[in-house]
This record gives C-alpha cells, structure tokens and sequence, in this order.
C-alpha cells in the first residue's frame, strides 16, 4: 500500500513537474495551436485541441525544436517543419483535400517550408486539418494519432502523445489553457 501511495506521489509530481516546465512562450504556442483546433472539427463535429496540442508538445516541444528528421544532403524541404513538424508533401496533400486551402497549390516547395517555420498559425491550421482527415478515414483515435507520425499503429508515439495529453489536463486545471 505504501508502494502504490509512493508511486501516486511520484506520478503526481512528475505531472505537476512537466506542466510547470512549459515557458510562457510555449504556452502561447499551445493556446495557438488549440484556439486552431476548435474551428476545425470532424465529419461528427468533434474538435481535438486537446490532441493538436499534445502532438504539438510531442513534436516540437510546443515550439523549441522547429526542424526534425533533417539529414545532410536533404533537402529542407523534405525535413519535418514547424511547431507541428508537418512536412511539404503533407500540406500538399491537405491542400488538395480542403477547398480553402486550395491557394497553397500557388506555392514552391521553399515558400512552404518558410511558412512552416515561420507561420505557427500555418502549421497548426495545416497540422489540425491533416488529423482530421485521419480521424474521417481511420475512425479510429489510435491510428489517427498513430497516422500523424506515418504508421498505422505507431504505438510508442500514441504513448507519447498520451503522456503529453496528462501534461496538456494539467496546465488547462492551471488555467494555462484555454
């Protein structure tokens, strides 16, 4: 019993801990990317702030890492881009899925990747329509999750997107969040 009250304790703090980690500059991120989420529902009209901000923090630590899976003698353009860490292809592909953003066609793969790291609103706007095209298609919130990374079942991001998803509960208790 004392184990278990033990590891409550721990679990609580690493909570308390992680939320209280996130800077102001992050939280602004966040409220961003969520403020996104809640105009961009799916086909039953459920909104995933919650989620988009989750995989925000999973992705780009809600900000500080702008750039992923960049490797010498690759592109940018082919790097994962943003607070969201969408990839050209992918807000090409949603462009082509989402009549309002049709004008996106309008632009080179460079001028896509400056938007991704330079526009959060962008990013996010892109990002939340990318995983509600997921939610439409694979109904279910694991693959969804999962789609966002590029696998069906990605179990150990579904985890950290999970874990994330405390941390996101806890600073909306802080009011932190909207």
């Amino acid at each position: 019993m004392k184990l278990l009250l033990l590891l409550s304790l721990i679990f609580s703090y690493s909570l308390f801990a992680a939320a209280n980690d996130v800077s102001d500059d992050q939280i602004k991120i966040l409220n961003a990317v969520r403020e996104i989420a809640k105009t961009i529902p799916d086909s039953k009209g459920e909104t995933y702030e919650d989620t988009m901000s989750a995989i925000c923090l999973t992705e780009s630590s809600a900000g500080k890492n702008l750039i992923g899976d960049f490797h010498k003698n690759v592109p940018l353009t082919k790097a994962s881009l943003g607070v969201m860490q969408v990839q050209v292809q992918t807000v090409r592909y949603v462009a082509s899925q989402v009549k309002k953003l049709s004008w996106v066609h309008s632009l080179n793969d460079s001028q896509i990747a400056n938007r991704l790291l330079t526009d959060s609103e962008f990013s996010a706007r892109i990002a939340t329509h990318y995983f509600v095209i997921l939610k439409n298609s694979r109904k279910n919130y694991i693959n969804s999750v999962s789609g966002y990374n590029g696998g069906m079942t990605n179990m150990p991001y579904y985890q950290r997107v999970t874990k994330n998803l405390e941390d996101i509960k806890e600073l909306k208790k802080e009011k932190k969040l909207s």
